[in-house]
């Protein structure tokens, strides 16, 4: 029997989401993208469940896209390619947009690296907290590309400045710079998975979830509500491509 992309588990009234391909560095591949919306929308609509934690298996968070399953095959031609593509990045978005409009709070528990579409996925979270030792990267440029996609997010939790700085250097950036730029909230010394973020579970319990229903997404949208709406137009462009 093959390992399920995800692991589920029940803790109390928390749904841990496991990304589960260690060996290959858990990418959002299309199957990972589709076992983890699925894990989350049971998770929305369980009455039972409060708070959403992902976490994932072995030395890294998450590597972002499959770059093996984004590349075109010998005998691909241009239009299936990029219509493969389209599919992929459509799953992904839909996902993304799932987490910033749920109804229950999501809190990313990051250990390892995070990078490119791993770290939009640490910025569609409502919480996240880091081991010390973690690290965040858009590397794209390191290799001709640019991480457009992935800074719709991440834009939306940093300052612009930090935001291009992550995207212009391809750096990796530690969890103390990760604070500072506003990506996590908080890194711990313990390991991340023994800790299991007590203090903000205990919080998000209390009597949360029908005001968070109610709030949640009309809160997000004036946290970043745009200058006008053709300063929006682009970003929503990115977004879809």
């Amino acid at each position: 029997m093959s390992m399920p992309f995800v692991k589920e588990e029940r803790v109390g009234q928390v749904a841990w989401l496991c990304l589960n391909r260690p060996d290959q560095r858990n990418p959002l591949s299309l199957a990972m993208i589709q076992a983890l919306t699925s894990a989350l929308e049971s998770a929305y609509t369980n009455s039972s469940i409060r708070v959403i934690v992902i976490s994932a298996e072995g030395p890294v968070f998450s590597a972002g896209h499959d770059l093996k399953e984004m590349e075109r095959g010998a005998d691909e031609g241009q239009e299936d390619f990029a219509g493969r593509i389209e599919n992929i990045l459509a799953h992904c978005a839909a996902m993304m947009t799932g987490i910033v409009r749920a109804p229950k709070p999501v809190i990313a528990c990051v250990q390892g690296t995070a990078t490119a579409a791993g770290c939009q996925l640490v910025s569609a979270c409502d919480l996240a907290i880091a081991a010390s030792d973690a690290r965040f990267c858009t590397p794209g440029v390191n290799i001709g590309a640019f991480c457009t996609t992935p800074l719709v997010g991440i834009g939306r939790n940093l300052s612009r400045k930090h935001a291009m700085e992550m995207a212009l250097t391809g750096d990796m950036f530690s969890a103390e710079d990760a604070v500072n730029f506003g990506l996590i909230n908080r890194h711990v010394h313990l390991r991340i998975c023994d800790l299991r973020p007590k203090r903000l579970r205990k919080k998000l319990h209390r009597d949360l979830p029908k005001a968070f229903a109610m709030a949640r997404w009309p809160s997000t949208r004036r946290l970043k509500c745009p200058w006008t709406r053709p300063l929006l137009m682009p970003i929503v462009s990115c977004a879809t491509h």
